[in-house]
């Protein structure tokens, strides 16, 4: 089970995902990858329109070329220190057309590799980020340099390495390669400036030096011996990437951004570099999720967690609770908004009749929440007798067979690339105890070692197929009562049964309320009485919402709100449902908590659009959250003029003018007869006395506009006067009308049993003659 820090870390790591951005955006996507600290912010930054110059900055008492952003008018990627990777989502910057209008995304170091918390993150959002993106334009590899020469290249290998977990290290991964162009930052060698010519023949001499050792350790090593090398991935990753850079003639461009014009020829270089690159398509992105761990099961895991686990900075409440604790408050309004004019107008004219409606609704409201409860508790019986086989891990097991990396082992020669080899793999499962497990896949052979499910062991050497690469996912189960996710889904839903009871509760306190309400005026207290602690309610749950879900770290110096991390989660989330990437046979105790967290956020959404239209929306005032998204980008520099007439204008186009115009013209519409007099006057002074000067033009609209402003008052506060008048003596003839009907209608229903009691009574007279008549017919 995870412990608080992890679920911490979990809540900064969904509170910076860009999935619903990156399903949103519909332009190229350009992938940037590169280890810490070797210039992947700055690079961005520059493609989206930033322009840099060099500074001298001193660190650790030594002066040091730094590049300092002068201008930039979008957000950009913040520059790290080199130490600590601060990016452990995709980030997503789209440039504007001007700059190629490419989406650009931003990941995390290739040395990112922390803690499994942070592995399994990274697995999963770029794996899920390739499932999203329909194609991938081109790959930009930053590099240092100084790793390409430094230690015989050592950085450089270190960086090849930490290739595969994006590219894979199998057939798929030569799409990387050739997607692939290369960006050098501090390129000095002997103080002069390296060239990109340069770059690409060190390459080919560690290539040579690389073939070299290659041939050395592979000359007496038969082709199986070969495969079953754990290091063979890292070798083959490593001499395709000194392959792949010693053939990028016009692929590779230095990095010298040191003034804002060199920056601008550094984004146009790139940018030419990009158009010529050869995508990676939709169908090549789907085998390279297929060849790699994806970690899906256990984030979906944490996901359901996160929305069923309670806070204690919460009140011991999750977020699917909290926010179904919303939607009944938001309910109780909406229903109020609807009614409450009606009923005020209504109590003036029959107050125990309105009583009786309130009354009617709290019994209706009261069954509701019964219905609910009785629902819960059944569900909750059922899970906790439920031994329905339910899998609480996944392992994958996958490798590559031993002609992954054919293209090379061709060039070098020996024959190994052409013979058919199987791939081995031993799958070392020590976890939570299973009651049974089950193999997925084909084409392989096992042997188990070790197996011992109550002690949570499992231990299985798998051989593939000659020529076939291993795909195998090992699932364990266990019956659902016995699943963690279950005791996690059954706490919520008797904390559900609580507060559901507290509720039924609070609906007998309200009924004895309104059945003691004895008076006009007591009942009018009661509902007023009664939106105004719905109001308090909301308040007090928004402002728990926008307390910090975390306490801020060295790596996260800024803590996301608990409304920030919840609205990030549903972001996942949806993308999740839309797309429909929920496994089908995910587990229900999986499943269920995924789908009630995003059907109570839907239903909570919904409820506010009530609330904000129609009649009675300036009766309610509510709190709104504040989203503050973990943000990682910095800021805009000195943007231009264009930026900020464009910012300007979409804020003022979308908040200000648009609505006021709307506001005027709404307004203009309600009175026209004003508008027509105002038109009219301006039209007679014109044909009076015509202006020919600016002045007399001017006095003639002021005249026009007073004339407006009278007509206005005088007809909307004498309307005012006479519909309250029309009102009054409407509802006073109602009131005559409704007393007489009832009166009358009372007359006729006792004339109606009247009639009805004398029918009755002559029918049974005359029933009884003919009786007494029968021996006198039968005589007859």
């Amino acid at each position: 089970m995870a412990s608080s820090h992890d679920l911490d870390l979990w809540k900064f790591m969904i509170n910076g995902n860009c999935f619903r951005k990156l399903v949103d955006t519909t332009a190229s996507a350009v992938l940037v990858v590169g280890p810490m600290g070797a210039g992947k912010s700055t690079t961005i930054g520059i493609q989206t329109g930033a322009k840099y110059e060099a500074v001298k900055e001193e660190v650790d008492g030594r002066l040091k070329k730094v590049y300092r952003c002068v201008q930039s008018d979008n957000r950009r990627p913040q520059t790290g220190d080199g130490y600590t990777s601060k990016t452990l989502n995709i980030g997503l910057y789209v440039a504007e057309e001007r700059y190629g209008g490419y989406s650009y995304l931003d990941t995390a170091g290739l040395n990112e590799d922390r803690t499994d918390t942070h592995r399994m993150w990274t697995q999963w959002s770029l794996a899920t980020s390739f499932s999203l993106l329909p194609k991938i334009k081109c790959v930009i590899l930053v590099m240092d340099f100084r790793s390409l020469v430094s230690e015989r290249g050592s950085g450089m290998r270190a960086t090849a390495k930490s290739l595969a977990p994006i590219t894979g290290s199998g057939e798929a991964s030569r799409h990387f390669y050739d997607s692939m162009i290369f960006l050098f930052t501090n390129a000095y060698e002997d103080g002069e400036r390296v060239q990109a010519e340069s770059i690409i023949k060190i390459a080919r001499t560690q290539l040579s030096e690389q073939k070299k050792l290659w041939e050395q350790h592979y000359r007496q090593v038969d082709a199986q011996s070969r495969a079953d090398d754990p290091q063979i991935q890292e070798r083959v990753a490593i001499l395709t990437f000194l392959k792949t850079l010693a053939e990028a003639n016009g692929r590779v461009h230095v990095c010298f951004p040191d003034t804002p014009a060199q920056s601008e020829s550094q984004r146009l270089m790139v940018q030419k570099m990009i158009g010529k690159s050869a995508a990676i398509t939709k169908e090549m992105l789907t085998d390279i999720v297929a060849t790699r761990p994806t970690s899906n099961l256990e984030v979906l895991q944490m996901f359901a967690k996160l929305a069923t686990e309670p806070d204690s900075r919460l009140g011991g409440k999750s977020y699917t609770e909290m926010l179904r604790q919303r939607a009944d408050h938001l309910q109780q309004l909406v229903r109020l908004k609807e009614k409450h004019k009606e009923r005020l107008q209504a109590i003036e004219s029959d107050w125990q009749s309105v009583q009786r409606d309130m009354l009617s609704t709290l019994w209706k409201n009261r069954d509701e929440l019964s219905q609910q409860k009785r629902l819960a508790e059944e569900r909750m019986n059922q899970l906790k007798m439920s031994e329905a086989p339910t899998v609480i891990a996944t392992k994958e097991v996958k490798k590559s067979h031993p002609t992954s990396g054919w293209w090379i082992f061709f060039m070098f020669g020996g024959g190994w690339g052409w013979g058919k080899q199987s791939a081995r793999e031993t799958l070392d499962y020590r976890d939570a105890w299973f009651s049974k497990y089950e193999i997925k896949g084909g084409d392989y052979t096992k042997d188990i070692k070790e197996h011992d499910s109550g002690k949570g062991l499992l231990k299985i050497d798998f051989t593939s197929t000659e020529g076939v690469d291993l795909n195998v996912e090992v699932r364990f189960f266990r019956p659902e009562k016995d699943t963690e996710e279950t005791t996690r889904l059954i706490a919520s839903l008797e904390r559900q049964v609580q507060d559901l009871t507290s509720q039924i509760q609070d609906c007998d306190v309200k009924m004895v309320a309104f059945q003691g309400a004895d008076s006009q005026k007591a009942l009018v207290a009661l509902i007023m009485t009664e939106k105004d602690q719905l109001e308090h309610a909301d308040q007090d749950l928004v402002e728990q919402l926008d307390r910090t879900a975390v306490q801020p770290s060295d790596d996260f110096p800024q803590a996301p709100s608990q409304w920030s991390v919840l609205t990030n989660l549903r972001g996942v989330l949806s993308v999740l449902i839309e797309k429909q990437m929920l496994p089908v046979d995910l587990a229900a105790s999986t499943r269920e908590p995924i789908e009630s967290f995003l059907h109570a956020w839907d239903h909570v959404q919904k409820l506010l659009r009530e609330l904000e239209r129609g009649p009675g929306s300036s009766a309610i005032s509510l709190k709104s959250s504040t989203v503050s998204s973990h943000i990682e980008d910095a800021p805009p520099v000195k943007p231009s003029l264009r930026a900020i007439a464009r910012l300007s204008w979409a804020h003022f186009c979308a908040e200000s003018a648009i609505d006021k115009a709307r506001l005027v013209l709404e307004g203009l519409m309600r009175q026209r007869v004003a508008l027509a007099t105002a038109l009219f006057t301006y039209a007679v002074l014109l044909k009076v006395s015509p202006s020919d000067t600016l002045q007399g033009a001017f006095a003639n609209l002021l005249l026009a506009l007073s004339v407006y402003i009278v007509a206005l008052k005088i007809l909307s506060d004498g309307v005012h006067e006479a519909s309250m008048i029309a009102m009054s003596c409407k509802h006073q003839v109602d009131s005559y009308l409704s007393c007489l009907s009832l009166w009358s209608g009372a007359k006729l229903r006792d004339a109606g049993h009247a009639g009805s009691d004398l029918a009755t009574s002559i029918a049974e007279r005359l029933g009884n003659a003919l009786s007494n008549m029968k021996p006198f017919v039968k005589i007859c």
